[in-house]
């Protein structure tokens, strides 16, 4: 017989979860409303809400008048570069873990592996400065994409080797039998299988080297900024310009709002497909 549910307690739940929603995305929506307020509606006493007349002035100002554009350019071939190089160094490797590592070994190596995630950024900052300063390569692209690799392949790592460890053993057997090697049967059957993992672990990498700055903050001086260097650009010793750091803001967790939407399912799926210990 299935459990009736207490009414009074569906119903505090549910307001519990409304108050949590609002605590989360007022923030967004404050500045959402900052980004189409005018200089003198964002500093009126007491707070407008909803600004009267609306203004598109700062998102103008941000698009034709400064690096917005060059900033999202960059923050795009970063993110995606990076996030692809570290699937694709990642995912044999996580499969590795797996499947090949000796038992006792397995994790002293798998925690080797993971622990630059445990390090301070801040510690390596000033290592990365001088060795891309002596490369040639500070303020470019390709400088960022090798930093956020080894950040994006552990993260990947650490993900998918529960995942892998879940696939049946047998059809990895049965592949073998078929003639498949280890990479074609990575490919061919077991990739497949994990496909929403693999997406989460994706979606994740991206993320991280979306939102990064302190690396970006260091590394980084006009050519190669992406947008959260940018978007910190705005306060200067003289003045803050709210409206247009508010409309870059806006702009700059659109992508990551659209990809989360997408791929909601597919997160859900790929968070709780290792949940059965393998």
């Amino acid at each position: 017989m299935s459990r009736r549910r207490n009414p009074l307690a569906v119903t505090a739940l549910y307001i519990y979860l409304l108050f949590m929603a609002a605590v989360v995305l007022f923030p967004i929506f404050w500045i959402l409303m900052t980004s189409f307020k005018t200089d003198v509606q964002m500093f009126a006493i007491p707070p407008l809400w909803i600004p009267d007349p609306f203004t598109l002035q700062h998102y103008t100002d941000v698009l034709f008048h400064s690096a917005f554009l060059q900033q999202l350019a960059n923050s795009l071939v970063i993110s995606i570069v990076s996030t692809a190089v570290a699937l694709a160094l990642g995912i044999p490797s996580a499969y590795g873990f797996a499947r090949f590592a000796k038992k006792r070994n397995r994790q002293v190596v798998f925690s080797l592996v993971t622990a630059v995630r445990m390090v301070p950024q801040i510690v390596m900052v000033v290592p990365y400065f001088l060795l891309l300063s002596s490369l040639r390569m500070s303020d470019t692209r390709t400088a960022l994409i090798i930093v956020y690799i080894p950040f994006q392949m552990t993260l990947i790592i650490w993900i998918l080797k529960n995942f892998f460890q879940t696939v049946p053993k047998e059809i990895e057997e049965a592949a073998a039998i078929d003639g498949l090697g280890p990479f074609g049967t990575l490919s061919r059957i077991v990739s497949p299988l994990c496909k929403s993992s693999i997406g989460v672990s994706a979606m994740l990498a991206f993320l991280y080297a979306w939102n990064e700055f302190m690396f970006a903050l260091s590394l980084t001086s006009r050519n190669a900024q992406p947008l959260t260097v940018g978007i910190a650009g705005n306060v200067t010793s003289f003045q803050t310009f709210w409206g247009r750091m508010s409309a870059s803001g806006m702009m700059f967790i659109l992508p990551a709002v659209i990809l989360t939407l997408l791929f909601q399912k597919g997160m859900v799926k790929g968070l709780t497909a290792g949940a059965v210990k393998g």
